[in-house]
C-alpha cells in the first residue's frame, strides 16, 4: 500500500507539469494566434452616426458665405464579405435642420466601403472605388504615432497625427489632428475646370486601447482658383459628432477597452502564470521527492543490472 502511494505520488508530479505546460502553451496560442483570429469586425457590422453643424455656402448674387445649419445621419451596415475583407453599405444623409428640407442630392451619398476587418485599413482593389488608408484608427496609438486616414473631400487619405493625451469625459484619450491648407485637389468639371483647393483641420479623440472615436470635430473649405480673384472658398463646413452619438460611442469605447483588459491581456498571462508556477511546483516535488530519497539511502535512480558472460 505505501509503494502505491508512493507510486501515486510520482504520476502526480507528472500529471501536474504536463497540465501547467499546457495552460502555458495555450496562453501563449491565445496571444499569438487565437484572440487575433477573433479580434476582428463582426460579419453583422451595423452603426449609425449622427453629426451636427453648418454649411457656408457662396452666394454670387450678395458675394458673401450664406449660412445652412444641418444635421447629418450616416448609417453603415455590413452587406457581404470577400475572405478577410467586409463590405459595407454607407448611406449619408443631410438635412437642413432650419428648415426639414433633405440636402441629400447635395451633400449626401451612397458608398460601398471594402475594409480589413483586422486591420481596419480599406482594401483598393474592392468596393465602389479605390480607396487606401485607415478606414477606422488603429488600436493601440500612442505619443509620437501617425496614420492616414481616407478623407472622402480630399478623395485620398491624409496624414493625423498625435498631439496630447488627456482626459475626455472621464475617459483616457489620445487627440490626433489633421491639418491640411490649400490641398490641391485639380480641375473641377463642375466649375468649368477651376482648380479645386481643400483645407481642412480634423480633431479626433480616440480612446486608445479600442480604436474608437468618441469625438471629432471637422472644419473644411473647398475653394477655387478664380481668375483675378485668387482662391475664394466656396463652401466651409463645421461639423461634430451630436451628443447621442458621443454618449453611444463612449460606451462602445468603455465596454471594448475592458473586453481587450480581459481576454487580450489578463486571462491569457494568468493563463500562463498559473500554468508555469504548476510546472515550478512539479519540479520543486520531484527535487523534495529525490532528497528524501537520498536522505533516506535510496538511490534517486536504480540502474537494471547488465547481462555478464560466463
Amino acid at each position: 500500500m505505501i509503494k502505491q502511494r508512493k507510486g501515486l505520488r510520482g504520476y502526480r508530479t507528472i500529471i501536474l507539469a504536463l497540465v501547467g505546460a499546457a495552460l502555458a502553451i495555450f496562453g501563449a496560442l491565445w496571444i499569438a494566434v487565437i484572440f487575433p483570429s477573433l479580434d476582428k469586425i463582426p460579419t453583422n457590422y451595423e452603426k449609425t452616426l449622427n453629426f451636427e453643424g453648418a454649411f457656408m455656402v457662396a452666394n454670387p448674387a450678395t458675394q458673401s458665405l450664406d449660412t445652412i445649419p444641418i444635421t447629418q445621419t450616416m448609417e453603415q451596415k455590413a452587406i457581404g464579405t470577400e475572405g478577410n475583407v467586409l463590405l459595407i453599405k454607407e448611406v449619408s444623409k443631410v438635412t437642413n435642420s432650419a428648415t426639414g428640407t433633405d440636402l441629400s442630392s447635395i451633400y449626401g451619398g451612397e458608398s460601398t466601403l471594402a475594409v480589413d476587418r483586422h486591420t481596419l485599413a480599406f482594401v483598393p482593389n474592392l468596393g465602389d472605388i479605390p480607396r487606401e488608408g485607415q478606414w477606422a484608427p488603429p488600436k493601440g496609438l500612442g505619443k509620437g504615432d501617425t496614420f492616414l486616414l481616407w478623407n472622402p473631400a480630399a478623395y485620398r487619405p491624409l496624414q493625423a497625427k498625435y498631439v496630447s493625451s488627456e482626459q475626455f469625459r472621464g475617459l483616457d484619450v489620445v487627440v490626433f489632428k489633421i491639418v491640411e491648407e490649400n490641398l490641391l485637389l485639380g480641375p473641377d468639371p463642375r466649375a468649368n475646370n477651376l482648380n479645386a483647393y481643400l483645407s481642412t483641420e480634423i480633431t479626433l479623440k480616440i480612446e486608445p486601447s479600442s480604436g474608437t472615436v468618441v469625438d471629432q470635430n471637422a472644419v473644411t473649405t473647398m475653394s477655387y482658383d478664380v481668375p483675378t480673384m485668387g482662391i475664394v472658398p466656396s463652401v466651409i463646413s463645421n461639423i461634430n459628432y451630436a451628443e447621442s452619438t458621443i454618449t453611444d460611442l463612449m460606451d462602445t469605447a468603455r465596454s471594448a477597452s475592458w473586453l481587450l483588459l480581459w481576454f487580450k491581456t489578463l486571462i491569457p498571462w494568468i493563463t500562463i502564470g498559473f500554468g508555469a508556477i504548476l510546472v515550478i511546483t512539479s519540479a520543486i516535488l520531484a527535487a523534495v521527492s529525490d532528497l528524501r530519497k537520498s536522505r533516506a539511502g535510496k538511490p534517486t535512480h536504480i540502474a537494471k543490472p547488465k547481462p555478464t558472460s560466463i
